[in-house]
């Protein structure tokens, strides 16, 4: 598996990619594949000097969790069961063989496990904190700022992200002091209900007795129906011509595609097995470059990227509910800030630690869930340049960094994914730095829903 950071925000940053763009996305690192299951790249990142005479003196941060095993130990079932009977007619070659091992011992290690930070999650915290530390000593430095609030969701991915962020920074600067929050009570801001609707647009009350419905968004019942033998082939026609991958795995393919009919769900389950094998990298089973062409890594990316996009992002026809979701979470920046900023303050850090689904809605409200500020039809999202795997992979985060002079004059930049970006909606003649009064109003206008 990969172990080295890629070059990454460069590619963050573009315009706007087209389909043949993203092909050599994949065949640079298939993983990227793996949308926002993708584990956190990072590449050095150069800072845009501040304004004469100012220097940072206060953090706020949210971030998401680092990389975590499924939610599930059951995603390999379709693929394992497909092998497992194709083996057992002697249809499988030796790299058929390789992958049914392959996803077998993936699937094996999430038993257990399911939801859980994994070792290369608690790294990647360990090394976003290093480096904040690293950029920023003069934050921690102080001698009359010296507390750290760190506030979790109660999940335990959570939990154990912020402990490892929190760790590395205690050792750089043992002085600071660190206080740590979890609890329902936080929940409505750390990670709040996509449920919540803009007035004006809520859903309409459904008839007394109805059968509750699926909120936009929400997600089907885990699992599905459970096939037990003999084996039983997949109906239905597929999406995509499947021949190439399926030919290296077995010794008659006319045989084989006799017993697996459509081949569509067993190729999506050896593909979520594949993509998770970067979060349990410790194993070294690399399964996406191993066994997938760019071609069809991008056919099994993109509806699930889009899905992304309609379910935690500012689309058009779904984004201002998730949007106007995340306010609780905005406003609990301002009033930190408006907190920290106070003379006579102790706080050098408020850091959060929490999801997806709050930290996408989060750009969203802010116009820079795509760095530009364009919102897409969703299932025009991945022919933009709206890519998961860089918008909202494990780890994401948004940092705000206050800075000040000797006058008391405060400013601040915001870093998505430790790099600098400038708010499409708001004017800057020192971007990517902005005068807290003038970021703070804008701030506001989007949380009044202006």
């Amino acid at each position: 598996m990969r172990k080295t950071f890629i070059t990454f925000v460069a590619l963050a940053l573009c315009v706007s990619l087209n389909a043949q763009d993203v092909k050599t996305l994949f065949a640079e690192n298939p993983d990227r594949a793996a949308n926002n299951m993708h584990s956190y790249e990072f590449v050095e990142i150069k800072d845009t000097p501040a304004p004469k005479g100012f220097k940072p003196f206060y953090i706020e941060h949210y971030g998401r969790h680092g990389s975590r095993y499924e939610q599930n130990s059951t995603f390999g079932n379709t693929a394992i069961r497909t092998l497992s009977h194709l083996d057992g007619m002697g249809l499988l070659t030796a790299d058929g063989k390789a992958l049914l091992a392959g996803i077998q011992a993936v699937q094996d290690e999430h038993v257990g496990m399911e939801g859980m930070l994994t070792p290369r999650g608690a790294n990647e915290h360990r090394q976003i904190a290093a480096r904040m530390a690293k950029r920023y000593p003069e934050v921690f430095k102080s001698k009359v700022r010296d507390e750290v609030n760190c506030v979790s969701s109660t999940s335990q991915r959570c939990i154990i992200s912020m402990t490892n962020f929190t760790y590395s920074l205690k050792e750089c600067f043992p002085a600071q002091n660190f206080t740590f929050s979890t609890g329902e009570r936080y929940m409505s801001y750390i990670n709040p209900s996509l449920r919540v609707y803009a007035p004006g647009n809520e859903p309409p009350t459904p008839p007394a007795g109805a059968r509750p419905q699926m909120p936009a968004g929400g997600f089907p019942p885990m699992g599905g129906p459970r096939v037990e033998p003999p084996y039983a082939p997949a109906p239905g026609v597929p999406g995509y011509d499947f021949s190439r991958f399926i030919i290296p795995l077995v010794t008659d393919l006319n045989r084989a595609m006799a017993v697996i009919g459509n081949p569509e769900p067993f190729v999506k389950s050896a593909f979520s097995a594949a993509s998770y094998c970067q979060l349990i990298d410790f194993l070294g089973i690399d399964l996406l470059g191993k066994y997938f062409t760019p071609d069809e890594l991008e056919y099994l990316w993109a509806s699930g990227n889009d899905s992304i996009y309609r379910m935690w992002a500012a689309s058009l026809e779904v984004g201002d509910n998730i949007r106007w979701a995340a306010r609780p979470l905005l406003k609990d920046f301002i009033d930190k800030a408006d907190e920290a900023i106070k003379p006579g303050s102790h706080r050098s850090a408020d850091l959060r630690f929490g999801h997806d689904t709050a930290i996408l809605p989060l750009f969203a409200l802010m116009g820079v869930d795509d760095l530009q500020g364009r919102r897409f039809k969703v299932e025009d999202a991945h022919k933009n340049g709206w890519y998961a795997f860089q918008q909202i992979p494990m780890g994401t985060n948004c940092q705000f960094i206050f800075y000040k002079d000797k006058k008391g004059e405060v400013l601040a930049k915001i870093l998505y994914n430790e790099a600098e970006i400038s708010l499409p909606g708001l004017k800057s003649d020192i971007a990517p730095y902005y005068r807290w009064d003038d970021l703070r109003a804008f701030l506001m206008k989007q949380y009044n829903w202006e």
